[in-house]
């Protein structure tokens, strides 16, 4: 693991270390927070090893990102004249079921 992976910070927070805190710090008895595995799972190496290849990714992506320059912001105006703004009602409200037609032989949506 790149010495760069395990100094990745994100709002000056070590993000692995973080990631070990959460999943390896005591927590009080008796509380929601104390139900937990009894040994290290499968799952956490899985996820431990995703995240360390993100983090050595974004870390051989710095020097890029160092370059990049917005040149030419696009503000709320632009937004507006373009339709974007405002936000249309029925996009503010959640997702239901209800909103689509039904789709396969019994009723199934189509996932695209």
């Amino acid at each position: 693991m790149p010495p760069e992976a395990w100094d990745h910070e994100v709002g000056g927070v070590r993000v692995l270390e973080a990631w070990f805190t959460a999943r390896t710090a005591a927590a009080d008895p008796g509380t929601l927070a104390a139900i937990g595995p009894a040994a290290w799972p499968q799952a956490w190496t899985s996820e431990l090893l995703g995240l360390i290849t993100v983090l050595s990714l974004l870390t051989e992506l710095r020097p890029l990102r160092a370059a990049l320059e917005v040149t030419s912001p696009v503000t709320a105006t632009e937004l507006r004249r373009a339709g974007v703004l405002p936000v249309p009602a029925s996009a503010r409200r959640p997702a239901s079921v209800l909103d689509h037609r039904e789709e396969g032989p019994d009723g199934q949506f189509a996932l695209l």
